[in-house]
């Protein structure tokens, strides 16, 4: 099977379909596009979910999941109250990767995008990178194992300048394009105009590509350990 139905994959995950609504604007499940009124799901990307697992708990606001992805990346957070920093630190002494990733679903919506390799290049000044975009810095690619390509994007702008951007750029909305831009309410995160290494392992943890996926946990537990 090339494709699911979105009634397929909530029944396979045990959610309603409003659930699975929510992982697609996420970026957790990967739009493939529509037949009709129904929306297709990358079937990779479901069995990925499936992998994580549903795990108890609510999500964190995304305030409360950039807090998490700061700390532990040894910035100070400094938008959440002191009692509620000393709380979060204490919980993520108890989580794992993979909760972290789950708990940190609502830090930013994911759009995907077709673009030209001129695109492309613009779009390295105008968002910050983050995930495989993110490896093209000699020191993060080095501290994840991995290389960064070409021919692709991934980073971050607040809502509503990610489209205003892809607009600008002619860039077409596609489930499977070589763009993806992550609008997030928070701008403290990035005032060193980088992202923060533990969102980017979790960005990476998001990929449906196996050794970028290992790398991001890798990296994440590391985090989450020291």
């Amino acid at each position: 099977m090339d494709v699911v139905t979105t009634k397929e994959a909530a029944k396979r995950l045990g959610v309603s379909d409003v659930a699975v609504r929510k992982m697609l604007k996420s970026g957790r499940l990967t739009d493939m596009g529509m037949v009709g009124h129904t929306i297709l799901i990358d079937p990779a990307s479901l069995h990925r979910a499936l992998e994580s697992g549903k795990r108890s708990g609510r999500l964190w606001t995304p305030k409360t999941a950039w807090a998490a992805l700061c700390l532990l990346s040894g910035d100070k957070a400094p938008w959440i109250e002191s009692t509620s920093r000393y709380r979060l630190t204490r919980r993520l002494r108890d989580l794992n990767p993979g909760e972290v990733q789950q708990l940190a679903r609502n830090r930013a919506e994911v759009k995907r995008y077709r673009a030209t390799p001129t695109a492309v290049d613009a779009l390295q000044e105008a968002l910050i990178p983050t995930a495989g975009a993110a490896l093209r810095n000699n020191e993060i690619a080095h501290r994840f194992g991995l290389a960064g390509g070409g021919g692709f994007f991934d980073g971050y702008a607040t809502p509503g300048d990610g489209s205003k951007i892809a607009a600008a750029l002619g860039m077409v909305d596609d489930p499977s394009g070589n763009v993806t831009i992550r609008e997030t309410s928070l701008s403290e995160p990035f005032v060193e105009q980088t992202t923060p290494l533990a969102a980017i392992a979790v960005d990476l943890m998001d990929s449906l590509a196996t050794r970028e996926r290992s790398a991001g946990m890798r990296v994440l537990e590391e985090l989450l350990n020291g």
